[in-house]
């Protein structure tokens, strides 16, 4: 039978598609955000103070100079920040800087294999390069510099995001019998709040999920959970939550917790006006939304949903996975203790004044939690959208603080700016974190400094001896794995090293164990074993790097030839392979692996 002609014109548009629709995405976030911002639930239009009659030039002018104003501070704050680290990216640190550069470079070469590539990389790759696609003009305009590409993740994602949770939130948070002043308060609050910026500043523009997010918030909840222009609405919310999955695939935990909220805050609605045609439109809606998510992933996106669906990734991820007392520890350390209590005081005020909105977004941010922490343990990145949808009870609280009528709202604005102020100087600077070390209850504990090492020439020493002892078919093998050491630090310090790296296993279940390592002429050994994760979920790193260390097992074939004093007080060596590993020295490591790992085998 042949296929229809729609269905083969889709297919042979594949490579250029995607980008299409991604843009025609993000104008329609962004023009129906821009639509709903300057109103409130009553209509009238929305400033720092309330206005019934505002014409639209003013209107737009303020959300210009403000998005102007908020930009210019957050590349100031990137300025400060890159200025304090050390030029030594890796892992994820690196990883979308790199390729910012890649596409950058290929983009400024041919435009059209560019858009190609890029449609492959949405259709195939678990890291989409989609997520540059909006940041190549600061590529074309400022070049490849780290700045440069800061800058942009501000510029284009972190700022639009920030105001619209910001936005959103403080008109849900205000009453309308009791008019506010509080916008200020809330822009400080939301500009400086730590969980969006710890991820940011680590050159991870995952932050770009969060904007499709709240946009996909803020259209279901006007729509009123799709029971007002359910078509119209279910498609615009669905090509949001699609846009978030594609920028990054974890966000399909965000988007079930999300649908899963709205789905019961929706059915509460209904039940509490008895309105069965809401319900019917709701569900029309939701068909709709549905529709249009599982419609732009089979086109777009099909082979990665194939192999997605094909992984089991609570096995993959089990080493990135504790308790659900650490994963809660974890997540507490992200912001400080005085905005937790503020959150908590917003939910208390949210529960007492029927605030659905801020329930309905802590109930997403919760279900997000759990479903996440099935797979692994939420990092800075992985958990920005639970703190997005747990800022407007942030917000409720702060409105009330700055309404409350027997403070000025000007002194009320001033000690929550200075509040913010110090968690966000005591969780990213280290001069801060230092002088407020005596009240660590301003800042988050978990601290997000600028990349730093200790003893750098130690690194360039070590980096110097492998430039200058192998030979062009000679490898090195790097048994550690942490921000003091690993192969990525060293050939993110110096990018000629990339060709000699022997790979090796980092973490157990995602990797197991590479006995190619083992072939590699030379080996680095750390004296205290440097792992990331819990202990344990990297015996890969730490059980060759013992034996080479000691010189057992695998360790015989090997001689120390140099020591370093590395970052944290570890001490690094090179050794090198004096003769191949034999096959009852690798038995004898598969031995100790098997202890834990049965199913791993030792190759013949």
């Amino acid at each position: 039978m042949r296929r229809p002609l729609v269905q083969v014109y889709i297919r042979f548009e594949l490579n250029i598609h995607p980008v299409i629709l991604m843009g025609c995405a993000f104008a329609g976030m962004a023009l129906g955000c821009a639509s709903a911002f300057p109103f409130d639930r009553n209509g009238s239009y929305l400033f720092l103070s309330w206005r019934p009659q505002v014409t639209s030039d003013k209107v737009f002018g303020f959300w210009t100079a403000t998005y102007i104003a908020t930009a210019l501070l957050g590349v100031a704050v990137c300025v400060v920040y890159i200025n304090l680290e050390e030029s030594v990216y890796y892992w994820d640190f690196a990883a979308y800087f790199n390729t910012f550069n890649r596409e950058g470079a290929l983009l400024v070469k041919s435009p059209l294999e560019w858009l190609s590539h890029v449609g492959i990389s949405i259709e195939r790759d678990d890291y989409s390069a989609a997520i540059l696609v909006p940041l190549m003009p600061f590529y074309l305009l400022f070049g490849g510099s780290r700045l440069s590409y800061m800058a942009s993740i501000v510029a284009v994602y972190f700022v639009p995001t920030i105001l619209v949770i910001a936005r959103m939130s403080y008109v849900e948070a205000v009453s309308a019998t009791s008019p506010s002043r509080g916008w200020f308060a809330v822009w400080i609050a939301v500009f400086l709040y730590t969980p969006f910026w710890a991820a940011t500043l680590r050159g991870l523009p995952d932050i770009a999920g969060c904007f499709a997010l709240a946009a996909g918030t803020w259209i279901l909840w006007k729509s009123k959970f799709l029971t007002r222009e359910p078509v119209i609405s279910a498609m615009s919310a669905g090509a949001c939550l699609w846009l978030a999955f594609m920028l990054r695939r974890w966000y399909a935990y965000s988007v079930m917790g999300f649908a899963i909220s709205a789905a019961f805050f929706c059915l509460l609605l209904v039940a509490k006006d008895r309105d069965f045609p809401a319900l019917r439109k709701a569900m029309l809606g939701g068909m709709c939304a549905l529709a249009v998510i599982l419609g732009s992933a089979w086109n777009f996106q099909l082979p990665l949903i194939a192999r997605i669906l094909g992984t089991s990734y609570g096995d993959l991820y089990s080493g990135y996975r504790t308790d659900l007392v650490t994963q809660l520890g974890e997540m507490a350390s992200r912001l400080s203790c005085l905005n937790w209590l503020l959150v908590l005081v917003g939910l208390c005020l949210s529960v007492a004044r029927g605030n659905r909105f801020v329930l309905f977004c802590a109930v997403a941010s919760v279900l997000t939690f759990f479903l996440f922490t099935r797979t692994q343990d939420p990092e800075r990145h992985h958990s920005m959208p639970m703190f997005l949808w747990l800022f407007p009870a942030y917000a409720q609280a702060i409105v009330a603080i700055v309404s409350v009528p027997a403070l000025r709202a000007r002194w009320s604005t001033a000690v929550i700016a200075v509040a913010a102020g110090l968690a966000f100087l005591g969780t990213f600077f280290p001069i801060g974190r230092q002088l407020l070390s005596p009240v660590s209850v301003v800042f988050a504990k978990e601290a997000t400094l600028p990349l730093h090492l200790d003893n750098l020439p130690e690194y360039r020493r070590l980096i110097a001896d492998l430039t200058s002892k192998m030979g062009p078919e000679d490898r090195f093998s790097v048994f550690a794995s942490g921000s003091v050491l690993s192969d990525s630090l060293l050939f993110g310090m110096d990018r000629n090293l990339l060709p000699y790296v022997g790979w090796s296993c980092q973490v157990d279940s995602r990797d197991q164990f590479v006995p190619e390592a083992l072939k590699s002429r030379y080996a680095v050994v750390t004296d205290r074993p440097v792992t990331h994760l819990q202990w344990g979920a990297q015996l890969c790193v730490t059980m060759p790097n013992q034996y080479i260390f000691e010189g057992k097992g695998i360790g015989a074939a090997y001689k120390r030839i140099a020591a370093y004093q590395l970052s944290g007080g570890v001490a690094g060596y090179l050794y090198e392979r004096m003769r191949p590993v034999s096959k009852v020295e690798i038995d004898a490591l598969y031995s100790e692996f098997k202890k834990k790992y049965p199913h791993w085998t030792a190759p013949e």
